[in-house]
């Protein structure tokens, strides 16, 4: 293929007072427009975009992510404190950046860089459907045990059909296609790349992904996630042939998913 670069309790609905973050956006002569707003992208018009993602509760956690049009260049936050209740945000692009190979230094001390890239190829009800980028590069940073860059194509089913049709001699449409781009060795954990990072692709098929989480009794977030490292881990040299690599792969995506406030999928 060319390069593109489980059961949860339904969420309940929310009451007209549930504590929702309040968004507010105060012009240059001090006048306050309350805003609804779930995330807010703003284009400094070079390239460079910041991406706020509000929680969903205010209690919650504010997501805040570099991007750049330029889907070769890396984004990359840098804080500067200004007083004491004061940081400045700067967002840079960079266009000449290269992995390096991690330092001999203690595990907890390397955390694997992902160069995430997210196509978008659906619309209507499956753009709608989609899962956000901040929302896949949470889950699949979770899942990465090396460097890597990956990226991430949601579609229909028309090409989901197409893709695994062509690469998997099936005639239907499925949930996650994963095309690795790297081989590697094993080591202890979960195979690691000979050269540079790991490269590869995952193809999620919106509507399919839909129809399984209602079947299944699931949050669509929830299943979207569950996917998401489940491809991830494929990407990385793990699979489910026999029984003994289907039972290791379940518990670490278990794992995983538990990490990030998910149910036990194969519950």
């Amino acid at each position: 293929m060319p390069k593109m670069g489980n059961k949860q309790a339904a969420r309940p609905a929310a009451d007209s007072s549930a504590k929702l973050p309040k968004i507010v956006a105060i012009d240059a002569d001090g006048k306050a427009t309350r805003l609804k707003a779930e995330r807010l992208e703003i284009d400094f018009g070079d390239g460079r975009k910041l991406l706020l993602a509000f929680p969903e509760r205010a209690w919650g956690d504010l997501e805040i992510e570099a991007d750049a049009d330029d889907e070769a260049a890396v984004p990359m936050l840098s804080l500067q404190p200004g007083a004491c209740n004061l940081l400045t945000l700067r967002v840079d692009v960079h266009h000449d950046m290269a992995f390096l190979e991690p330092l001999d230094l203690p595990q907890a001390a390397h955390s694997p860089v992902l160069k995430l890239s997210v196509q978008k190829a659906v619309e209507g009800d499956d753009k709608a459907n989609a899962p956000k980028k901040n929302h896949i590069r949470r889950w699949a940073q979770a899942a990465l045990q090396q460097d890597a860059q990956v990226t991430v194509r949601l579609v229909g089913e028309d090409e989901g059909r197409s893709l695994n049709r062509d690469y998997r001699g099936k005639d239907y449409a499925t949930n996650v296609l994963t095309f690795a781009y790297a081989e590697g060795e094993d080591v202890p954990g979960i195979p690691q790349a000979n050269d540079g990072p790991l490269a590869g692709d995952l193809v999620l098929c919106v509507p399919v992904v839909v129809r399984e989480a209602v079947a299944q009794g699931k949050t669509l977030e929830a299943h979207f996630a569950h996917l998401v490292v489940h491809g991830m881990l494929h990407l990385q040299g793990l699979d489910h042939e026999n029984e003994v690599e289907a039972a290791e792969m379940e518990a670490l995506e278990t794992s995983i998913l538990r990490a990030l406030g998910y149910a036990d999928p194969y519950a």
